[in-house]
């Protein structure tokens, strides 16, 4: 049972803490489905729930749209409710009773509320495969439908039952407030001055504070994608094809399948477009390799001080000149050095340097596998490379001659003259001429590689982006239609006011000032929720401070101004108020 099976997996996590202490300690293993483990994504370090959190992300991003909509359409029907005053009085006076009332203005609601859902589902469905159009390729597959199934539809259609009659319910009891026959006696006289804390108000503030949230967010995954792009990999990024294949799957052994590899970039270095060919193990930000406990020569390997982890890639002698890493001391590997009676040498990373030998000379060190017989000469020390994600601390790395390669996948790197998609299927084709048992695992430019490690940024920067954009549009409709809606509910009071001499500028300068005001309290309001929640998204990041002073204030800024210009066209229509009729409105 599964149950039984974790069991087993805790203990077996235990007794790999106690023995190896330096790589294991207060790590834990978990068993999930298959199913489960395609949603996740690429498991690499760092990136292990990149699919889960961008996905919450996206989804917390549309339910704060959804809550600027409803507080759009909750606004107009407070709107409605004081024009529909009278004709509730007459529902009342024909012998309608108030609940009566309730149920058919939110029944109204719910109806206008379904109308919406029905077309954002039908708006999922085609954007759909858009949006899975936008996901690049991944090294191993990922389970993603985005359209909707089933359990998508229930939730939807009872998430738009509940919005229409939670923000039908408001404007429904205030349509039916106090005695309704009131308004068959004579028509209300609309409320002068500025209420602050009405409902419709505090929706204002609370689309604007959302508004700015979202915003924030956006601008952090648009700057984030950015600075994601200018990250130096360590390694080549244009002119490079990378083919994967594992002999294992077709039942060779390790030294047939290396065999193998050999022969295919024999023919593949024979083309003319080819600069350069060689072996790897590992693909740096993507997969491959394994790690290795090590330790330094002349150190007690039972300290675990001593022990330090680094990730191992088998690599033929032109892998750092076709990748384009640079050895920054010492030498390459040579083919005196590929023989399998040759010395063990290997060539370590800038980091493996500086974690096992800080402060001094890597280059003529030695170090040795934990519990294993044999050590390696460090001939060489090369740059850092990105193992997993654009974003990660660089870890140790070490590289050891190809025929040092344990079983396991093996890609093909292709340094190529011109541009390298159409040498990807070339390479596919001279595997299958070499062998055609073995199977390709993994073909992509370098281009489209990198593509995957920028896609977390990229899909945010695009999607958050987009919904910031629509939540700026929204709350800008939003504050434009309360203070449209205020500026003519309170036509006779600004008649009175201009009639005994007050100056089209104070008039302006009064509407202005209650606009303003709900949205200086929804920007405050909004930068304290961006301070506390931003940080919760800074593992999807790349180099960016989740509470970038620019983004924050420019973001306020550009909110503010657009709150501004919403108020200020209801505004100017203040000042065209003839003051004599506007003292006989009702």
């Amino acid at each position: 049972s599964i149950s039984s099976a974790q069991a087993q997996l805790k203990t077996i996590a235990h007794q790999l803490e106690q023995a190896y202490p330096d790589v294991n300690k207060e790590r834990s293993l978990v068993l999930v489905s298959a199913e489960k483990a395609k949603s996740q994504g690429f498991g690499g370090p760092g990136n292990e729930n990149t699919t889960q959190n961008i996905s919450l992300l996206l989804l917390v991003a549309a339910g704060s749209i959804l809550l600027i909509a409803c507080a759009n359409v909750a606004n107009l029907l407070l709107a409605r409710a004081t024009t529909r005053q009278r004709e509730m009085a007459i529902r009342v006076a024909l012998g309608a009773g108030r609940g009566r009332v309730i149920r058919q203005l939110l029944t109204e609601s719910v109806l206008l509320a379904a109308i919406g859902g029905i077309g954002g589902i039908l708006l999922a469905y085609i954007l759909g495969d858009v949006l899975l159009s936008l996901l690049p390729a991944t090294p191993v597959p990922l389970s993603l439908d985005p359209k909707p199934d089933g359990r998508v539809l229930i939730s939807a259609l009872l998430l738009t039952l509940f919005s229409g009659i939670i923000f039908g319910l408001a404007p429904a009891l205030q349509t039916t407030r106090g005695d309704l026959t009131q308004g068959l006696r004579e028509r209300a006289v609309a409320e002068g001055g500025f209420h602050r804390w009405t409902l419709r108000n505090l929706l204002v503030i609370a689309q604007i504070a959302v508004s700015l949230l979202l915003l924030i967010g956006s601008a952090l995954f648009l700057k984030s994608f950015h600075r994601a792009q200018q990250i130096d990999p360590g390694f080549r990024t244009q002119n490079l094809a990378i083919v994967s294949i594992d002999p294992a799957l077709a039942g060779y052994d390790q030294k047939r399948g290396g065999q193998i590899a050999r022969d295919i970039v024999e023919q593949v270095r024979r083309d003319p477009q080819v600069r350069s060919a060689d072996l790897g193990q590992f693909v740096p930000l993507g997969f491959g390799g394994e790690g290795r406990t090590i330790v330094a020569e002349g150190r007690d390997e039972n300290a675990p001080s001593n022990r330090k982890i680094a990730n191992i890639s088998a690599v033929t002698p032109g892998y750092f000149e076709t990748m384009g890493i640079p050895i920054l001391r010492g030498r390459n590997l040579t083919e005196h050095n590929a023989g399998e009676n040759a010395a063990k040498v290997a060539v370590i990373s800038e980091t493996m340097a500086k974690t096992f030998w800080p402060g001094e000379n890597a280059v003529g060190r030695r170090f040795h596998y934990y519990n294993r017989e044999g050590s390696f000469e460090v001939i060489g020390v090369a740059r850092d490379v990105k193992a997993a994600t654009l974003g990660e601390t660089p870890t140790p790395m070490l590289y050891t001659p190809f025929h040092e390669l344990p079983d396991g996948g093996i890609t093909i790197f292709v340094h190529t003259a011109g541009a390298p998609g159409p040498m990807v299927p070339e390479v596919h084709r001279v595997v299958r001429n070499v062998d055609n048992h073995i199977s390709v695992t993994y073909e992509k430019t370098v281009t489209q590689h990198l593509a995957f490690a920028l896609w977390p940024s990229w899909m945010g920067a695009i999607l958050l982006g987009s919904l910031g954009l629509l939540a700026l549009v929204l709350a800008s409709v939003g504050v434009y239609g309360v203070m449209a809606y205020s500026v003519s509910q309170r036509t006779r009071e600004l008649g009175i006011r201009m009639a005994l001499g007050a100056q089209g500028s104070e008039v302006l300068r009064l509407v202005l000032r209650q606009g303003m005001l709900l949205a200086a309290i929804g920007l405050i309001i909004g930068l304290i929720a961006a301070f506390s929640s931003t940080r919760l998204a800074s593992t999807l990041l790349y180099g960016v401070n989740p509470s970038d002073p620019l983004i924050f204030s420019g973001v306020t800024v550009l909110l503010a101004a657009a709150a501004f210009a919403a108020c200020y066209f209801p505004a100017r229509r203040a000042l065209k108020i003839d003051p004599v009729i506007a003292l006989r409105f009702e």
